[in-house]
């Protein structure tokens, strides 16, 4: 009998044991049927009823049968295992107390079940009978793409209508993983994404999940984590169908464009797919029209910068470029300058590889090099379309510069951008791509080099105390003529505790005069031609722009320190002994502590609340531990700390603090900051349903009641550390 079949819950025997009803040969027979369960080929072969089943195990095993289904479990509960464990020993976690969680298992015996279970929760485990065909149908309920969708849907603000224009119903057929919840998880991806101004969406594939992010101020953000199987099956391809890709094709990148409404507002969106180790990630571009109709003069330019271009605009012949990195605001620039230059007796033109924005009153011709339309080619046809202002989309090669700077000279206004650091080696570029020295220096107007930099928040922003500003840049704000005073953001509820709101450019500004022209045609080196420019105050540096955005509050020195081209004074470490309160200190920890992540470091806590014994009596239990503590005395403080990039590796907050309370809290790590992987525990004083529902719905991983007992709070944060997979 030693190769016999046996049974999932082979240990359902010992309920039989001397059961007249069930001699040994029956179970012989049952086993040539090959059956998973032992329960379901007795109740299907008709030997026992479901009920007598149920008793039997009721009464050898001392445990209470739950009938189980979807509706009965307990979401808070139900999120507190993983789906991994749950399949594992065929559990379903479905009720949760401040002491206890109550578990349906198919083997109420199983002790390794029991440990796991109370490792990862922190609580004692109660268990209760279920029937294994039930714990499955159950599982596959639970853990279906539709179920997580509705329940990530039920955890974000509902969407605004989203349509895909050009869209019909029978493209949604394209392929058969694409379902309604889907469709809705995407639009709600993207109408979040759309109100708050992002300017890219990521979806990122890992081992254990998939992440969304977005980008807002060139900062990326995770804004919502996925099943990986959700992510790069379903909406993956409810994308690839938007945007007419191949979604049968996983091995290639792939690139695409749709057209979306979302309310009243068109937008695009620019889709690129790229195969990774765990799937096909995926890039939206958001081309919002708003970007193409900002207004020149709220570019954020200084006075002197935007005096220049002015100037430059009024000419009608010559080049101007604009240069700078990806995603430095060029295409805006241009745009903002294209809209101010054109009136009614102008004609026009862009060509542009894509082109991102519609602008009504100009001409705009769209590059494709497969059917022949290079730049080059196109800026040809372009001259010959008696064109007063033309807007290259980028100068890639010495035929589209060589024909730009030809334009420039024959009584034309050309704008273009470039890719080059700064404006001088702008010059020395083009003379890379073969474009004679006596076409560059008569043909050109201005050269902009410029960057993004967050703004200050205008309702936090402060002064920096006179202590606390640095030598060096005191002394270069005063060497330029500027206020020597800088600014800070402390963090509100208008930025979300991030101390910023919006972007703006920093430019480094060349207007060649006659003797920098002379250099470049003579071909003199750009340390040469630079040291002219500055003694003629032709050219305004990326340092004295980034000064002036400084003195004036417009951003802050984090943001522009690495554009300021000064002697900066060295930070004096600060002894731990001194080190300012709230921060981790390197003390030597208690005797026997054993937390410790991967990197063999100890887990910071950080503890949230108003209450000053509070916090102590948290700091001594935890700190008893051997975890680190640092101290927030409300939501404001805590949500300030972590925003400036120290996040601890769990927070532990209460719900009622003064000036942002701990609903706010969490609304503000889990949406604004994007920390969704940041463990986070609520303490309450209210032991109920309503108190649990709140906590799972904000987005809190746990919670803790008021008064606390000290063993209960340490096993609930390791138990959380331990689910994140930050200890083990």
């Amino acid at each position: 009998m030693a190769d016999s079949w046996r049974f999932r819950d082979e240990w359902l025997l010992r309920a039989f044991a001397g059961a007249k009803d069930i001699p040994p040969h029956l179970i012989e027979q049952l086993r040539v049927d090959k059956k998973k369960y032992l329960s379901h080929a007795l109740i299907d072969s008709g030997t026992l009823t479901s009920g007598q089943l149920i008793t039997s195990v009721e009464t050898a095993f001392k445990v209470k049968y739950f009938p189980l289904t979807p509706e009965k479990v307990d979401k808070f509960a139900f999120s507190m295992v993983q789906e991994k464990i749950c399949r594992k020993y065929e559990i379903v976690p479905f009720a949760l107390s401040e002491s206890e969680i109550k578990v349906a298992m198919s083997n109420p015996s199983d002790f390794n079940a029991q440990s796991d279970v109370e490792a990862l929760t922190g609580r004692r485990l109660l268990p209760h009978f279920s029937l294994p065909r039930e714990i499955d149908s159950c599982l596959d309920q639970l853990f279906s793409a539709d179920t997580v969708i509705f329940d990530l849907l039920s955890r974000v603000e509902v969407p605004e209508e989203i349509i895909v224009v050009g869209e019909t119903k029978n493209d949604e057929s394209l392929d058969s993983t694409v379902t309604s919840p889907v469709i809705k998880l995407v639009n709600s991806i993207i109408s979040q994404a759309y109100r708050k101004r992002a300017s890219d969406i990521h979806i990122e594939h890992e081992e254990a999940a998939s992440h969304v992010r977005i980008r807002v101020d060139g900062e990326l953000k995770t804004i919502m984590k996925l099943p990986r199987h959700l992510a790069m099956g379903p909406v993956v391809s409810r994308i690839k169908i938007m945007s007419d890709l191949d979604v049968s094709n996983h091995m290639r990148p792939q690139d695409g464009r749709t057209k979306i409404r979302i309310g009243t507002a068109e937008v695009g969106l620019r889709v690129s797919t790229l195969p990774t180790a765990y799937g096909e990630k995926v890039v939206m571009r958001i081309l919002d029209q708003r970007a193409a109709e900002v207004p020149f003069e709220k570019l954020g330019f200084a006075p002197e910068v935007a005096a220049g271009l002015d100037k430059c605009m009024t000419y009608t012949q010559g080049i101007i470029l604009v240069t700078g990195p990806t995603g430095s605001g060029k295409t805006t620039t241009l745009y903002s300058i294209l809209n101010k230059c054109k009136q009614e007796k102008t004609n026009v033109v862009t060509v542009e590889d894509p082109i991102e924005y519609k602008l009504p009153g100009i001409n705009q011709v769209q590059v494709n090099e497969k059917q022949g339309l290079t730049f080059s080619g196109v800026l040809r046809s372009v001259l010959r379309q008696d064109p007063d202002i033309i807007m290259v989309g980028e100068i890639r090669d010495h035929e589209t510069a060589d024909i730009a700077f030809q334009a420039a000279m024959t009584g034309h206004l050309v704008l273009s951008t470039l890719h080059t650091n700064d404006t001088i080696s702008t010059v020395g570029r083009l003379m890379d791509m073969g474009v004679d020295r006596f076409k560059i220096s008569p043909g050109l107007l201005a050269i902009t080099a410029q960057r993004l930099v967050r703004k200050l928040c205008p309702l936090c922003a402060e002064a920096v105390a006179e202590a606390d500003r640095d030598p060096a840049v005191l002394a270069a704000l005063a060497d330029h003529g500027f206020e020597t005073v800088y600014f800070r953001g402390v963090g509100c509820k208008n930025c979300k505790g991030s101390g910023y709101a919006g972007r703006t450019s920093i430019v480094e500004l060349l207007l060649p005069d006659v003797k920098v022209k002379e250099l470049i045609n003579a071909g003199a080196v750009s340390d040469d031609v630079k040291a002219a420019a500055m003694r003629s105050k032709c050219l305004r540096t990326l340092t004295r722009d980034a000064l002036w955005h400084l003195s004036t509050g417009q951003t802050d020195l984090a943001e522009v320190e690495a554009y300021l081209d000064i002697s900066k004074s060295v930070p004096v470490p600060v002894p731990a002994a001194e080190a300012p309160a709230g921060e981790p200190r390197t003390a030597a920890l208690p005797v026997g502590a054993q937390p410790a992540m991967a990197d063999g470091k100890k887990p910071v806590i950080m503890v949230a609340d108003d209450d000053p014994i509070m916090r102590m009596l948290l700091k001594k239990f935890i700190e008893g531990a051997g975890y680190l503590v640092r101290e927030a005395v409300d939501g404001e403080e805590a949500l300030t700390s972590i925003a400036s990039g120290v996040a601890p590796d769990l927070l532990l907050t209460d719900i009622n603090m003064p000036r942002l309370n701990g609903m706010d809290l969490v609304k503000g790590i889990r949406e604004t900051l994007g920390l969704l992987d940041l463990p986070i525990i609520m303490l309450t004083t209210e032991n109920s349903d309503k108190s649990q529902e709140m906590a799972f719905k904000l987005g809190a991983d746990d919670y803790i009641i008021k008064p606390f007992k000290g063993n209960i709070v340490i096993a609930r944060l390791t138990a959380a550390l331990r689910r994140a997979g930050k200890i083990r």
